[in-house]
């Protein structure tokens, strides 16, 4: 009965009923595991930032005003204009500073082609372990245009196929990393993703190739803010400054891969990074080059061959003239959209005085202030005693009925004792 009545006041005060040698949670208790222990390692979680934009959030053309215009963009006073180059538009800028020396229809939307590798590697390259390997399905195999050639069953290291992927732009290896992260269509979103948080909202995605698909598009701004950000990584500069790699062929042989970037080995200074070439988007190249401690990168979309030598050219004018020129504009970062995104987020509305009455201490749940470590607070004893005294008035009736027999039987107990010893 005592067991009955003590289970009874337990429950009613929200207390736990422990068995005698039943485990306990707590702070240093060892949960059981829950996954396989062999069970592969999930992918490197990519990069965390502030909520993503769905839309420019800045007031005005991206990078300012001035790259809004049609037509070559430069400084009137700079020394000598751009050379006259046969594209669609182009970029120029300071790929530390960011500063754009000049550009040509900058936002002007046109099929990137195999540049748009370059936000394939920016998406993927912190998201995927590049020891890890990835068996190759018959859908990579089956992939047009260019390919670095792997074969449906066999294992590669993801470190591999970022080489096929930038060397001989194997459109096969796109494929296979699009699918290491989890299927073409979920590391298309995580490209669009991560464009918009770059700040290139010219750019849609749609595969991870850049082969030519309806409604893939990009511009010479976006390309440039990609590349720029690809460069702070160590291991994309590794992989687009690589001339020759040996690729893993049948059995255990390999066979060599080239870079096909013809500005590598052709400039002086050339430091990638990505050239491309389909129908409709005819010649692309982002390139890069370092002279004199200053590092530049140019984007050309929509040229003929040979590409590099008008990418060149404007090499040539940035490193000189266009040095000295003013600024048309600037390449934005990932903090900068997402300063321009909180600027422009609607704020709360803040309630006039009086609009709203204060909530009554019944309406608003009581809670324990949280002590910092060491700091003085009620003992452990005083909280209990002043729960457990809150508690008895909401004791239900037949628990009283019990704990009133309980005191007479234990009275009678007591009185049949007392007697029996006169």
């Amino acid at each position: 009965m005592i067991c009955v009545l003590v289970l009874g006041v337990a429950t009613t005060l929200g207390l736990t009923v422990v068995p005698a040698g039943a485990a306990v949670g707590g702070p240093g208790a060892k949960p059981t595991p829950r996954t396989d222990p062999r069970a592969p390692a999930p992918p490197v979680p990519g990069p965390t930032a502030a909520p993503v934009p769905t839309a420019n959030p800045f007031t005005g053309p991206v990078g300012g005003a001035a790259l809004g215009h049609r037509g070559v963009v430069v400084d009137r006073t700079a020394a000598s204009a751009p050379p006259k180059v046969d594209v669609a538009s182009y970029v120029v800028a300071d790929l530390d500073t960011g500063e754009v020396l000049a550009s040509k229809n900058a936002h002007l939307r046109l099929p990137p082609a195999s540049t748009l590798k370059t936000l394939t590697a920016v998406t993927l390259l912190p998201r995927l372990d590049k020891r890890a390997r990835y068996t190759a399905q018959p859908a990579d195999t089956r992939v047009e245009g260019s390919r670095v050639g792997i074969e449906k069953g066999r294992a590669y290291t993801i470190d591999q196929l970022f080489y096929g992927l930038f060397l001989p732009s194997g459109n096969d290896a796109a494929s296979a990393l699009g699918n290491a992260a989890g299927g073409t269509s979920t590391a298309v979103e995580m490209m669009n993703t991560e464009a918009r948080r770059l700040g290139a909202f010219d750019t849609h995605a749609v595969n991870t190739s850049g082969l030519d698909a309806p409604g893939q598009v990009s511009s010479a701004y976006d390309l440039a803010l990609v590349a720029r950000e690809g460069m702070t990584r160590a291991d994309f500069r590794r992989y687009v400054t690589t001339l020759r790699y040996s690729f893993p062929g049948r059995g255990k042989k390999s066979f060599q891969i080239q870079n096909l970037n013809k500005l590598l080995g052709h400039y002086p200074g050339a430091i990638g990074v990505k050239n491309g070439y389909t129908t409709m988007a005819h010649s692309t190249l982002v390139g890069a080059a370092e002279q004199d401690g200053r590092r530049l990168v140019v984007v050309i979309m929509r040229s003929k061959a040979p590409y590099w030598t008008r990418a060149a050219a404007l090499l040539d004018w940035g490193f000189t003239a266009g040095a000295k020129a003013k600024p048309v504009g600037t390449l934005v970062t990932g903090d900068d959209v997402a300063r321009a995104a909180a600027a422009r987020a609607p704020t709360p509305a803040t309630p006039k005085p009086g609009a709203t009455k204060p909530a009554s201490p019944e309406a608003s749940p009581r809670t324990t202030p949280t002590l910092a470590p060491g700091a003085a607070g009620p003992n452990d004893r005083g909280i209990a005693i002043s729960a457990a005294r809150s508690a008895w008035p909401r004791l239900p009736v037949w628990l009283w009925l019990m704990l009133l027999v309980f005191l007479g039987l234990a009275g009678l107990r007591v009185y049949s004792y007392v007697r029996s010893r006169r």
